[in-house]
């Protein structure tokens, strides 16, 4: 199998399994990204620890890193305003646009590094943020690896 994605996820509940279950549910039903595996790391952060706002920051700045990587990306196509629209290619450039429109709008994607499960977001709300602080034992950081078969290996499960 081959890792295609390396996501952390915050989650809120009663426990670190209820949290683990949350997640894979998740993943089990959503149609916007597919993996063969998902695989949650052993480390589960509770907000309780003082390594999570570090790493909670780390992911919500890999998020913007990313999300600025793919504007400047549509920037090199001519793409400058609104206007432009009208005129992106379909294809690659179009593809680009609608990463962007999906990190903007919630939707959890291969590119997604860090995702909020409590507001189905890339970012993190300042309600959310106050219920960290005022209820850190039901929050979590939980990091996932995610993988697909080759095509050899899917190829070998269909025979």
């Amino acid at each position: 199998m081959d890792l295609l994605a390396r996501h952390m996820v915050l989650t809120e509940g009663e426990s670190a399994e209820a949290c683990k279950t949350q997640v894979m549910n998740f993943f089990e039903r959503t149609t916007l990204v597919r993996y063969d595996s998902v695989v949650i790391d052993n480390l589960i952060l509770s907000a309780t620890d003082p390594k999570f706002s570090e790493e909670l920051d780390l992911g919500l700045k890999r998020n913007r890193q990313t999300l600025r990587r793919f504007i400047d990306e549509l920037g090199e196509t001519g793409f400058e305003s609104r206007s432009d629209l009208m005129g992106v290619d379909q294809g690659y450039d179009s593809k680009i646009l609608h990463i962007i429109a999906h990190f903007l709008d919630g939707f959890v994607g291969i590119d997604s590094v860090f995702y909020n499960l409590v507001d189905d977001s890339h970012w993190l709300s300042d309600d959310t943020r106050e219920q960290i602080d005022q209820e850190p034992d039901r929050f979590n950081l939980l990091f996932l690896k995610c993988y697909s078969l080759t095509p050899r290996e899917a190829a070998l499960l269909h025979m």
